[in-house]
């Protein structure tokens, strides 16, 4: 029997949640049915490269040292047209298929509020929208924001983890920032971009520590903009925080400090649905964070972790400190959340929800 070749394309393949989700789908992958390859347009972004490969699937990037180019995009339609299927995750990838691959079947995932993009990236991505054969979204939030949007229904398939935990993480990690016994740790992952919520990270971990001098809080994430790591560094140095609050830049052992970490926070204005969130939670630690996009599909407050309102600095801090000083109930919220994920957030159950997709379209 011929196998469906699946082309999934995205626009790089650096450390994000949608390029991480791609990188550790192809764990679960269908072989027996699908012929998978993966395309990317940044050369730069190739920090997972060696992960789809070490999982044997053909990786390929289209772009050049500039990125776009006329050259890029005879080499995407080429890919695409060896493809019986094409998956792109995000505008970018998805605006190129749906102009320069037109004809053939397409499944776009949608994972952030429409609102998060730029002016021009979403007035392609909507006047495009309708050449796609089907459409998804990572969560209700996501897909709400594409009502009015032209083309299918848009099928909600939440995102889904399967944290691999390295032994000795938790030692590792707290050895590591030198942290004593008694240091309460705090831990954010998320890159540094418009609407993550890292200025307010800084003002929440100065009320924080403030009231918790045991607190020690860490953000993992790569920068967009050149200098903003830099200008966080600062702004939470000028706040008496140093060594409390430490920008650590983008970490490939990432997940590492989730496990080691007591709390893990969120402060972002503008999500679709988390993957280092489902990751904490999956690893069985209590999570607060803001309530916007998907977030409140995961976290229940009280339950599986707090919500607090988006730049509500204090909200954040005070949450942070009333669960720093209860462990009980961080270890009651944290098994509640690895539960949740468990039976509703699989990494396995959405590649079967996607190649269910891809079975459709190839008929």
């Amino acid at each position: 029997m011929m196998k469906t070749k699946v082309l999934v394309v995205i626009k790089g393949m650096g450390i994000g949640g949608a390029e991480r989700l791609v990188s550790e789908s192809s764990r679960f992958w269908d072989r027996d049915e699908f012929d998978y390859k993966v395309a990317y347009l940044l050369p730069w972004k190739n920090a997972l490269v060696p992960d789809l490969q070490t999982n044997a699937v053909p990786v390929e990037c289209f772009g050049t040292r500039r990125g776009l180019s006329m050259r890029a995009l005879a080499h995407l339609q080429a890919l695409c047209a060896e493809a019986d299927v094409i998956h792109s995750h995000l505008p970018v990838s998805g605006i190129l298929v749906r102009i320069f691959a037109p004809r053939l079947p397409h499944v776009y995932t949608e994972h952030n509020l429409t609102s998060s993009y730029r002016p021009l990236t979403r007035w392609l991505n909507r006047v495009t929208y309708g050449r796609n054969t089907a459409a998804t979204a990572v969560s209700r939030g996501v897909a709400d924001s594409l009502r009015g949007y032209p083309g299918p229904p848009v099928r909600v398939i939440p995102n889904g983890v399967s944290p691999t935990v390295r032994p000795g993480s938790i030692e590792r990690v707290r050895e590591e920032l030198g942290l004593t016994p008694g240091d309460t740790l705090v831990v954010h992952v998320g890159n540094i971009r418009p609407g993550k919520g890292h200025d307010c990270l800084v003002e929440a971990a100065a009320i924080a520590v403030a009231k918790d001098p045991s607190l020690v809080f860490i953000s993992i994430g790569s920068e967009k903009v050149s200098g903003d790591l830099a200008r966080l560094r600062a702004a939470a140095s000028a706040r008496g925080l140093a060594e409390r609050l430490r920008f650590l830049g983008p970490r490939p052992d990432a997940l590492d400090f989730t496990v080691a970490a007591d709390i893990y926070v969120n402060p972002s204005e503008v999500e679709g649905l988390p993957v280092a969130i489902l990751e904490a939670m999956a690893v069985g630690r209590p999570v607060v964070a803001t309530a916007v996009g998907g977030v409140p599909s995961v976290i229940e407050t009280g339950n599986t972790g707090y919500l607090v309102e988006s730049n509500d600095a204090e909200a954040l801090a005070n949450r942070i400190v009333e669960l720093a000083a209860d462990p009980m109930s961080r270890s009651k919220l944290g098994e509640r959340g690895r539960a949740v994920v468990e039976s509703r957030f699989a990494l396995s159950d959405m590649v079967r929800s996607y190649e269910e997709i891809y079975q459709e379209l190839s008929r």
